[in-house]
């Protein structure tokens, strides 16, 4: 099982106005710049498979630009009015950012909730 991947990025290559999207073993997912942290979460929406990565970010969450889902980019969990009014679902996938020893982001540890991940390919 593929338990990291460099993305061969820097964190001076990322638009902190905007996700990037990346492929990697488990599927897409998009790195989200929160403050002075990089993290990682999938890039749709687990509701209708909505672009995520182009909603819009508010502090740690990000919200679906399709219908307005919003989840926690710490636990992935649905968060807000909605999440209350009905709530379960699925909650995003999510992977650890570490930075290797050229300086290059890396994915590790991808998890839902604590459910570790095993790559799609």
């Amino acid at each position: 099982m593929t338990a990291s991947f460099d993305t061969g990025l820097r964190p001076a290559d990322l638009d902190r106005a905007r996700p990037r999207a990346v492929e990697t073993p488990w599927g897409m997912l998009a790195l989200y710049c929160v403050g002075d942290e990089i993290l990682a979460a999938q890039a749709f929406c687990p509701h209708l498979e909505g672009p995520l990565f182009e909603g819009t970010l508010r502090a740690d969450e990000i919200v679906c630009p399709w219908h307005q889902w919003r989840y926690s980019l710490r636990t992935g969990e649905r968060v807000g009015i909605g999440a209350l009014l009905a709530p379960g679902g699925q909650k995003l996938l999510l992977a650890d950012v570490t930075l290797s020893d050229r300086g290059t982001i890396v994915l590790v540890n991808p998890h839902r909730g604590g459910e570790r991940i095993a790559p799609t390919r």
